[in-house]
């Protein structure tokens, strides 16, 4: 059978066109009981996490610990990466705001000892202790 030249086939799309079905949906559909979770303070999604999604797939009646799961390992893997960046996102935090206070501190003891290398009254205004009034 020969295969269709591109001017037939060209024609047959426009065709299908044409004649096809008069709506395609491209939006997915959404979740009937999103009011009711979300008023009862459940999550969008009940696989995101939880008991059945956390655990473990089966036990064993002598209670032997049971094989992880591929996709738990992954989750597993997936939480700790995240928790190392949130806590080397939260050293670096502390590490700004404890660099940004001693930099205050001296930019503070430096404006002091500025203002205490000014020039000071000398001979009987110092010994007298009067100030000179401006």
């Amino acid at each position: 059978m020969a295969l269709p030249t591109i001017s037939k086939l060209g024609f047959e799309l426009s065709r299908i066109g044409q004649n096809g079905p008069r709506s395609f949906v491209t939006s997915c559909c959404c979740l009937v009981e999103q009011d009711w979770r979300y008023k009862n303070g459940l999550p969008r999604n009940p696989n995101a996490y939880g008991p059945l999604t956390d655990g473990r797939d089966f036990t064993f009646v002598d209670q032997r610990v049971t094989p992880i799961g591929a996709g738990q390992l992954k989750r597993l893997e997936k939480h700790r990466i995240y928790a190392e960046k949130i806590l080397q996102t939260v050293k670096e935090m502390n590490f700004a705001i404890e660099r940004r206070s001693n930099l205050q501190k001296q930019r503070e003891e430096k404006q002091k000892e500025i203002l205490e290398s000014k020039l000071k009254p000398k001979g009987h205004l110092l010994l007298s202790g009067h100030k000179r009034k401006m």
